[in-house]
């Protein structure tokens, strides 16, 4: 059976030490009898709210083989680790997925150069509105007046 599991390493950690955080939870995976298929960093990206007085982790996408027999050990593990923050375990009945998945507010890791890998943004960007402004119809109390009481004694009708 496939399991997915995501988990937050602490910001605590910088970016060159994700890599034997990620090694150390492997091995610790293996030996429970887990065998790791794929693992992804997806980046470091702000937690919507303060877990442990950490505001910032970097998620960890990993999917293992495990026959399910001892997936406590695994549990254990992940929640008395100081290099987890919180995590996930979820079963795949259909197993890897193909698709590639995308944080909204992602942070690309650090190359081994130390510098990160920014995208170009595309500056052109296409116009939706007209540059003219709206021109708008004043109206006087009168005519507000007028079609108010249009609109009352249509509503009337229509009962």
């Amino acid at each position: 059976m496939i399991y997915e599991i995501l988990y937050i390493i602490p910001s605590k950690f910088s970016d060159s030490e994700i890599d034997g955080v990620t090694e150390r939870v492997n091995k610790a995976l293996e030996d429970a009898g887990a065998k790791v298929q794929n693992t992804k960093n997806l980046g470091k990206i702000k937690l919507a709210y303060p877990v442990k007085k950490v505001r910032h982790g970097t998620y960890v996408l990993s999917y293992v083989e495990h026959d399910g027999s001892n997936l406590g050990k695994i549990e254990q593990f992940m929640r008395l680790s100081d290099d987890v923050l919180r995590h996930t375990i979820v079963k795949r009945p259909q197993g890897i997925p193909a698709m590639n998945f995308a944080l909204t507010s992602y942070q690309e890791p650090l190359s081994p150069e130390g510098k990160r890998n920014i995208a170009k943004k595309d500056l052109r960007q296409k116009k939706t509105k007209s540059t003219e402004p709206e021109t708008v119809e004043k109206m006087t109390v009168g005519d507000l007046d007028k079609q108010l009481d249009e609109i009352l004694d249509s509503d009337l009708t229509n009962i």
